[in-house]
């Protein structure tokens, strides 16, 4: 059955008393650009303990201090899950960079981009992307949200293509939050997520990726329930 938070007539279907959200933002202070080109991999690695709450311990595959002191800012708590099978468990995700060698940039609050026609985003359509691979022996990745800073301009757009699904979204916003809760938005183990841009006509625009949103549920979660 699908974790519905809220009431629907005189029915409350609660599998928690809270929604359950695991919130990562790739947030920078600021450094010299020259110190950001990332070459290799991110590592997230999340721990559940027994009540479903998440800690975050965050590498980076890189010698620079600078950029491994950066990414391992992001550690500490960051949520919880509803998937009572996943508690008391660890699960990773490795951001892979496709296309050119990752950057991280301190504009806008900092984000994610791929080296290339511009060196801060994710760009060159069909041919940027980043890559999150998952590792979970115990239920699925369900997103919620991706967020997006330091966009070129309202003509860029953010698709998402996972095993299940592909969505795209017209970010009409510099930076901004866009909501895929119940969109199909899934990745199981062995399985990743890409991020990647659509913009007709020149390969110049594109959006920096500045973080993302799940929950982890079990397979009875991704059930539909129509109301």
């Amino acid at each position: 059955m699908r974790r519905v938070c809220g009431c629907f007539g005189a029915i409350m279907l609660m599998v928690s008393p809270v929604c359950a959200e695991v919130s990562v933002k790739f947030s920078v202070d600021a450094f010299s650009l020259n110190t950001t080109n990332m070459q290799g991999l991110i590592t997230l690695s999340f721990r559940v303990d027994a009540d479903g709450k998440v800690v975050l311990d965050a590498s980076a595959d890189n010698s620079e201090q600078i950029l491994q002191d950066t990414v391992n800012a992001w550690d500490g708590p960051v949520g919880t899950i509803s998937y009572t099978g996943a508690f008391n468990t660890v699960f990773i995700l490795e951001l892979k960079d496709w296309g050119g060698a990752f950057t991280m940039n301190d504009f806008e609050g900092g984000g994610l981009g791929v080296s290339g026609q511009n060196e801060w985003r994710i760009d060159r359509p069909g041919f940027e992307f980043i890559a999150a691979v998952a590792s979970i022996k115990e239920g699925t990745l369900d997103f919620q949200s991706v967020s997006w800073n330091f966009r070129s301009d309202a003509g860029a757009q953010m698709t998402l293509i996972c095993p299940s699904v592909s969505l795209t979204n017209r970010l009409e916003t510099r930076d901004g939050r866009w909501d895929v809760s119940g969109k199909g938005i899934r990745i199981g183990d062995h399985q990743f997520l890409r991020f990647g841009n659509v913009y007709p006509g020149d390969d110049t625009g594109g959006y920096s990726l500045a973080g993302f949103s799940f929950d982890v549920v079990g397979d009875d979660a991704l059930i539909d329930i129509k109301h």
